[in-house]
């Protein structure tokens, strides 16, 4: 499969597009660290999640195209390093489902996923 065609993009999935994968931030807890001797800062952890859709399978089969981009988006968070990108210290992979509507069912075309990621960062003054 080639990723040419994925769009990654905050907000809204594209309907027009073939593959998209889209994040939205869902959650974000704040811990206050140090204290009046100290300087202060804040710990956050962001719960995201991101949608990949793929509207190009064959239909009445799922083909391995939306697990393969599953995989990668595992691997992409699963292999972070700390502060690989500035600022993130970490983050994590907390799961995935795929997604139906209440009358949809295998024969279709259109397949999309939802996983679930924490990304850990700190705010200091």
């Amino acid at each position: 499969m080639s990723f040419a065609n994925l769009q990654i993009r905050e907000g809204f999935a594209n309907f027009f597009q073939p593959y998209s994968a889209t994040i939205l931030p869902m959650s974000t807890s704040i811990e206050k660290k140090g204290d009046a001797l100290t300087k202060a800062y804040w710990i956050c952890n962001t719960d995201y999640e991101i949608k990949l859709s793929a509207q190009r399978l064959a239909r009445d089969n799922a083909d391995v195209q939306l697990g393969n981009t599953e995989r990668e988006i595992m691997r992409i968070v699963c292999c972070y390093t700390p502060n690989q990108i500035i600022g993130i210290e970490d983050m994590f992979y907390r799961g995935e489902e795929r997604i139906y509507g209440v009358g949809d069912n295998y024969a279709k075309s259109n397949w999309e996923s939802r996983i679930i990621i924490t990304v850990k960062y700190h705010i200091s003054i």
